[in-house]
């Protein structure tokens, strides 16, 4: 009876804080039964830009079958293996996101890759296995996306499957977690909504700036912290909005003040939460390695926007002695050589406290 009660109040604590929206997903990710149109493809818009060279991962892919994600290495050699039940649910997501596709010395090895989009293609049935729940469908679609504006040649039954996966993804947008999930599933859409043309491709890209207009003030609070509270998950949301300024100007669109002011308060917020090595700090499951470096990241800023006032470093904040992130709720206190970066935060959102 004891455990029972115990169980019952944990329940309570956690569904008292959720908004209508997120019962509203959940009830629909039981219940709600997806149609794919499998229509080919439409044309590709025409560039008015030019692509600039992303912020860079570490290298994942070992050989034309072999992945190193979260220090764990494993073949994959059937297609039971991108659904393998003995590997983490975490290692299964980072084999589907494809991020060796834009990370260290990619360009050489542009054949394994290519193999392994064949190989994603046939061995991953549509709407089956871990490859096209919604997060990683999102983070493989920029990727593929990014990977041909990179000047990667696409092969139509790539370009078709592309479009079968935003056909997916727009109707299991992840409504019922919010935060970064649903973040990425708008970026999908505004990236796959620029690369295709036609009346389906703008209305995946109306309805990705929406969701962006509507979470970018939520998840970014006024002194500049991501509303997640950790310093990697700030840095995966400080790369959306790089990779998104970069998508519009590839594409002759004029890039948000809002994006361009977020950029910079995110930043300033980053440098006071890097350690003196300039990487970042661990709190609320960061991790080095998941995350392009901050000077990767850094770098790429200074590519996109031309300058680099408006990217602060940490030799900027090592003069003072206290500096405070009062929304956020951390302070950094630095003395010489000596530091201590300060949890005084909450948990995070009331609704999102995963990380």
């Amino acid at each position: 009876m004891k455990r029972v009660l115990i169980k019952g109040l944990k329940y309570w604590h956690t569904l008292r804080y959720l908004r209508p929206v997120q019962f509203v997903g959940r009830f629909k990710l039981f219940f709600k039964q997806t149609n794919i149109d499998y229509s080919p493809s439409g044309p590709l818009r025409t560039l008015s830009g030019n692509w600039i060279i992303p912020a860079k991962r570490r290298q994942s892919m070992l050989s034309k079958s072999s992945f190193c994600f979260l220090n764990e290495n494993h073949h994959i050699v059937s297609s039971k293996d991108w659904n393998n039940e003995q590997w983490t649910k975490l290692w299964i997501y980072n084999l589907h996101y494809f991020d060796d596709l834009c990370s260290v010395d990619a360009v050489q090895r542009s054949d394994w890759h290519r193999l392994m989009i064949y190989r994603w293609i046939d061995e991953n049935p549509v709407g089956k296995g871990n490859g096209w729940e919604p997060y990683p469908s999102s983070l493989r679609i920029v990727n593929w996306i990014k990977w041909s504006l990179a000047g990667n040649h696409m092969e139509e039954i790539w370009l078709n499957s592309l479009v079968l996966q935003v056909r997916f993804l727009i109707q299991n947008l992840e409504t019922h977690l919010m935060g970064n999930h649903l973040f990425a599933n708008a970026k999908a859409l505004m990236f796959a909504g620029s690369f295709f043309d036609g009346n389906e491709a703008k209305k995946w890209r109306e309805i990705g700036l929406k969701l962006i207009k509507k979470e970018l003030p939520e998840q970014l609070l006024s002194d500049g912290g991501n509303f997640e509270l950790s310093t990697m998950y700030h840095m995966i949301f400080l790369e959306d909005l790089l990779d998104l300024t970069n998508l519009y100007s590839t594409y002759g669109v004029s890039v948000p003040n809002q994006f361009k002011d977020s950029i910079s308060s995110m930043n300033k917020w980053l440098a006071v939460m890097c350690h003196p090595d300039g990487e970042i700090s661990f709190f609320n499951d960061a991790a080095l390695g998941i995350t392009p470096s901050v000077k990767e990241v850094r770098d790429y800023g200074i590519r996109l926007l031309g300058s680099d006032k408006p990217l602060s470093t940490i030799d900027e904040f090592c003069k003072q002695c206290l500096f405070d992130l009062p929304i956020s709720g951390y302070s950094r206190i630095q003395m010489k050589d000596m530091v201590a970066i300060i949890d005084r935060a909450a948990i995070g959102p009331d609704y999102l406290p995963g990380h």
